[in-house]
């Protein structure tokens, strides 16, 4: 992250924080490529302790995709953790709750993963791997890999539409 003010914030929720989130803030980062220092992306769980460790399944399907999660220290939903977020996305839609309640604002911009960008949402939560065997992470990583496609190009067009206007000339 750069010393400047992101121009857009985005928060990957699931339950722990450990295991689906962590995935999906690492991929959303890699995918940014040279926009990543213009987006802060972020995790939390619903139900995270604070400062755990990314699941050993996580990390395993994470270096095998090139990802790294050493560094990775959970931490719980909080309405600070929601204050200032423009994307809030939900590995489960029904954490939407708890996101109304602690941010009613917030809850206007959060989506199910699995449903972001399509026409007819179905409510599909991403499965959580947690305490699976190896081949569930792999498929939740391959999961959230495909649903970041419907992403990424929406973040990049949120940038450049924030961008623009500080190109024109006055």
């Amino acid at each position: 992250m750069s010393l400047a003010e992101p121009l857009f914030r985005v928060l990957f929720v699931c339950t722990g924080n450990t295991c689906r989130s962590p995935l999906a803030e690492a991929i959303l980062k890699r995918a940014l490529g040279d926009a990543r220092d213009k987006v802060e992306v972020r995790s939390a769980g619903t139900a995270a302790w604070d400062g755990a460790p990314a699941s050993e399944g996580s990390r395993l399907a994470a270096r095998e995709a090139g990802l790294d999660l050493t560094g990775h220290a959970s931490r719980r939903l909080t309405a600070e953790t929601l204050e200032g977020v423009d994307l809030v996305l939900l590995l489960d839609p029904r954490d939407l709750p708890r996101v109304k309640e602690l941010d009613p604002e917030a809850a206007a911009s959060t989506y199910g993963l699995a449903d972001f960008g399509l026409p007819s949402p179905t409510g599909e939560a991403v499965p959580d791997p947690y305490g699976g065997p190896p081949e569930g992470y792999r498929e939740t990583l391959a999961r959230i890999e495909a649903h970041m496609e419907r992403v990424v190009p929406y973040v990049l067009a949120e940038l450049r539409e924030r961008v623009a206007p500080a190109r024109r000339p006055s």
